[in-house]
């Protein structure tokens, strides 16, 4: 079968010859609700409900859902469906059991999660119960701890390079997205309101800061320290009371282990900056996150198992996993600060922005969070403890 669009007719029909799908959903095909549930950029997504059971159906398109000018390669759902193969025994139950994998459609049959909403929805309704952010944390730290060079032999850090090496037009959008279009004017960011563009304008023109992004853009592109999620976001999560599950691996490659870290951060920092009477649930939140996954991380590289450290004793362990955490903690904060700004004047901005009562309020608030993210970004190779970290917050 060659790659078609699915629609909802289409999709019905390729489930009917699909028996081991078919029989999770139970009775008549005819009797199955497909809806298309699609909000994110890049993909469609339909949801399917049977008698016997539930489906989530993704499907990559030929271009961005949100700009079908914009081409973009089927094969990052090949990327995302090894994602979930690679970390799947390590992170369970925090993602959705991927079910299957159409290598010709470029579709993912997985687990469906309802009642589950998407955590920045939830933020934004103020209906997240407070402590997510451990699961993540203890995330993060599992799916590094199963793909990470630290503690896995090299042949296996190789195989990942290998498997997801190809990904590149997904890379190429967080080279240009993330980390170098906020700093230029570009055609592909949206155009900021009046009170913001001096704010702008002495963002692209700090040269102090762009060498500090340039540093970054070597740490991301050079680092492979472990499999990356990508793009770990409060979009990129869903919950139910107190079910945790990270989705959308598609951006997946080897990289730096703070880059996961400070995405995930750096969109809670931004919730803050759009609520600051909020400040208090962010700020737990945060350090949720690191507590959880610090310890996680270390309770599973007390032992060996990689060819890095192998010849050292226990005092010696502890001491190079300190000064590793250390430089996560860093390049944590430094992506952050990155993150913070894309989201701000970037592609793809945050609805979080909508909680500020009046323009002049929204204005402030992106005002905030471009000085903020610019703050991380220079004193980023400075810090030493979480706490610094949130005092570059103003969370403390």
């Amino acid at each position: 079968m060659s790659y078609f669009t699915l629609d909802t007719s289409s999709l019905q029909h390729w489930l009917t010859n699909h028996a081991d799908l078919a029989s999770r959903l139970g009775g008549s095909p005819a009797d199955w609700t497909i809806r298309e549930v699609s909000d994110g950029n890049l993909n469609t997504v339909f949801l399917v409900d049977g008698s016997a059971g539930s489906l989530c159906c993704k499907q990559a398109l030929p271009h961005v859902r949100v700009a079908p000018d914009w081409p973009m390669p089927l094969e990052r759902a090949l990327y995302e469906a090894r994602y979930m193969r690679a970390t799947a025994d390590a992170v369970r139950p925090a993602a959705p059991e991927l079910y299957f994998y159409d290598n010709e459609m470029f579709l993912l049959v997985m687990e469906c999660l309802t009642p589950h909403e998407v955590l920045r929805t939830a933020l934004i309704r103020d209906e997240a119960q407070p402590g997510f952010s451990a699961v993540i944390g203890q995330y993060v730290a599992r799916s590094v701890h199963a793909t990470s060079w630290i503690s896995q032999p090299f042949e296996h850090g190789s195989k990942l390079l290998a498997d997801f090496a190809g990904n590149t037009a997904l890379t190429r959008i967080t080279v240009d997205l993330i980390l170098t279009d906020p700093f230029r004017p570009c055609s592909r960011n949206p155009s900021p309101e009046t009170g913001l563009l001096p704010d702008v304008e002495a963002l692209q023109a700090d040269k102090l800061l762009h060498s500090a992004v340039g540093s970054l853009q070597e740490r991301f592109l050079t680092a492979r320290q472990a499999l990356l999620h990508g793009d770990l976001h409060t979009g990129s999560i869903m919950l139910h009371n107190n079910d945790v599950r990270v989705i959308d691996g598609e951006f997946a490659t080897m990289g730096p282990i703070g880059f996961d870290c400070g995405l995930y951060l750096g969109n809670l920092a931004l919730h803050a900056c759009a609520a600051p009477d909020k400040n208090s649930l962010i700020e737990a939140e945060i350090i949720a996150f690191w507590d959880s996954f610090t310890t996680e991380l270390r309770t599973l590289l007390k032992t060996g198992g990689g060819d890095v450290w192998a010849l050292s004793d226990e005092t010696q362990r502890r001491d190079l996993l300190d000064n590793f955490l250390l430089d996560i903690l860093r390049d944590t904060a430094g992506f952050c600060g990155l993150e913070i700004i894309r989201r701000t004047i970037g592609f793809a901005q945050v609805a979080d922005y909508t909680l500020c009562a009046t323009p002049e309020s929204r204005t402030a608030a992106r005002r905030k969070a471009l000085q903020t993210g610019r703050t991380l970004i220079l004193k980023a190779p400075s810090l030493h403890t979480l706490e610094d970290l949130l005092s570059v917050l103003t969370l403390q």
